[in-house]
């Protein structure tokens, strides 16, 4: 005798909900990258920069459970309105309609479904992507909502006419039925005018006001004769690190046509870039400083945008990455000598970090060179990227680092 229950979704109809998901936040994940550094406000930058990593790992966990599922490739499989959603998500044209549309329009959209998908699905059953849903996905996307809720009104004000993108948004969302494509369709509403695409930013932005670094200003202390001198002027340049994390968001955006596992890799990359500059904002706030009193290092990321995505890659992960390790051990042995343990702990991690980045870097530069026609090695674009950085990097230590001075 057959038991009656409440109407389930078929593994077909998971599947197809997951895989809208998968394809939403990867989306998230890459407008949120391509505006980090044109960003001006620094708590959203810095929530921005770990919302990017969590997006990533929340496509991949999708990702992960549908190939369970035998499902595979769900950008492929989208439709021709979710696709155009998504390219316009891009189009945004200020920090205030990038939050409306990324955080309070899809993000939110996304929230209820994951609220209501964990009920509608066979739990005995699919307990995998229960398990992923409740465990994962509702907590963080939770927490990203509720943070965008609380900054918006710091910057709404300050960008008038957001409304109009956000609705735009809204509007081409419902037209492909909602988050799940389920809903009713909704007429496709106009474009709004004045929207071009600002996108890769060929400059990072800051803060009106927000001090600018100069390199003829930039005089290292002795480390052994100048030690407290020595400590901040190595933690403002940690904070500075966030353009190194500006710039891997921006590669992020420029090379969509590589494997999925790499725009895992790099959208966790920016992240620990994102960290190692709030490393550096710990310390120097305990130091009697403010992140708007540190000279903001700008031209790193504004020289490297001269170049290719794949150059700033091979440059960023086989070059100033490497050139640096030595400096990091010289600078953890001199801090635990002085009994700085905070310190010593901060260069710590970093130290650990870049382990991973030089070997991300050794795996998906000769991918990047085939993907986009180079006929370049991996060691001859090493070469010719830190001839070019020796040239160009306004940054005197990444020239000692080049040179094995530190």
């Amino acid at each position: 005798m057959s038991r009656k229950t409440a109407s389930r979704l078929t593994l077909e109809q998971n599947t197809a909900l997951l895989k809208r998901y998968a394809v939403l936040e990867r989306a998230c994940m890459r407008t949120l990258a391509g505006w980090l550094p044109g960003v001006p406000e620094w708590e959203a930058k810095n929530l921005i920069g770990l919302h990017i990593w969590e997006s990533a790992d929340a496509s991949d966990a999708l990702r992960g459970r549908l190939r369970e599922l035998r499902a595979y490739h769900p950008d492929r499989d989208a439709s021709p309105g979710l696709s155009r959603l998504i390219q316009e998500l891009d189009y945004a044209q200020n920090t205030a309609e990038v939050l409306a549309t990324v955080y309070l329009v899809v993000k939110s959209a996304l929230l209820e479904a994951y609220r209501a998908h964990a009920t509608r699905t066979w739990e005995d059953f699919d307990n995998p992507t229960v398990k992923i849903i409740r465990e994962r996905l509702l907590d963080l996307t939770e927490k990203q909502v509720a943070w965008a809720q609380g900054f918006f009104p710091e910057v709404s004000g300050r960008y008038p006419g957001w409304e109009a993108w956000r609705d735009y948004i809204a509007g081409l969302l419902a037209a492909d039925g909602g988050v799940t494509g389920t809903a009713p369709p909704e007429e496709a509403p106009a474009r709004p005018e004045g929207h071009p695409l600002l996108l890769p930013w060929k400059e990072c932005q800051r803060m009106p006001g927000w001090p600018i670094f100069n390199p003829d200003e930039d005089i290292q202390p002795d480390r052994e004769r100048e030690p407290e001198a020595y400590r901040l002027w190595r933690f403002k340049h940690y904070l500075n690190e966030m353009t190194a994390a500006e710039t891997l968001a921006s590669i992020l955006w420029m090379t969509p046509e590589m494997p999925w596992e790499y725009q895992h890799n790099v959208a966790r990359h920016q992240w620990d870039e994102i960290r190692h500059s709030q490393l550096g904002q710990t310390r120097v706030e305990q130091l009697g400083l403010q992140p708007s009193d540190v000279p903001q290092v700008v031209q790193i990321y504004n020289v490297m945008m001269t170049l290719p995505a794949v150059d700033q890659y091979a440059l960023l992960t086989t070059v100033i990455e490497p050139n640096g390790m030595p400096e990091k051990a010289a600078n953890r042995e001199h801090w635990e000598q002085i009994d700085d343990e905070i310190s010593a702990a901060a260069v710590s991690y970093d130290w650990s970090d870049e382990n991973f980045h030089i070997r991300w870097g050794k795996k998906w530069t000769p991918v990047l060179l085939e993907t986009y026609g180079y006929q370049e090695t991996p060691e001859e674009i090493r070469a010719r990227t830190e001839a070019w950085l020796l040239e160009n990097t306004p940054v005197k230590m990444q020239k000692k680092m080049a040179q094995g001075e530190f």
